[in-house]
């Protein structure tokens, strides 16, 4: 049974860290499953799941997903802000790439374009760096 309850359990408490101001504003939602072996971030209009630990599973989801893939990254871009991709990103730092890599092994197109859209590489942390 679902719960917005998130155990001790140490992705909840790193999913936690990295969407903390929108789990604040109610922006997103976390969601735990199973107690505790799939959670979910839970947007208006898309859901990130997350299963094992570590990580070994996961996809994305958008609540109205059109048929073709060009309409389906159009609407992942569109429901997507900054203040998402950067939990996104955040939660996939801390977890070493866990996302980007399970994402990418879901064998979902949707999936695939968002963990490029996070992926952090040597280059932006060094980019990052610089503008501090």
């Amino acid at each position: 049974m679902p719960t917005h309850d998130a155990p001790q359990h140490p992705l909840a408490v790193i999913l936690n860290a990295a969407f903390a101001p929108q789990l604040d504003s109610g922006d997103v939602d976390l969601v735990v499953f199973d107690a505790g072996s799939a959670f979910e971030i839970q947007a208006d209009e898309w859901t990130l799941r997350l299963e094992g630990w570590p990580v070994a599973a996961g996809f994305i989801a958008l609540d109205d997903e059109p048929a073709s893939l060009i309409e389906r990254q159009a609407a992942l871009d569109a429901a997507l802000d900054d203040r998402h991709l950067a939990g996104l990103r955040h939660a996939n730092v801390l977890l070493d790439d866990a996302i980007v890599a399970v994402l990418e092994d879901s064998g979902d197109e949707l999936s695939a374009i968002l963990s490029r859209l996070i992926a952090v590489t040597g280059e932006d942390l060094l980019a990052e760096d610089a503008g501090a």
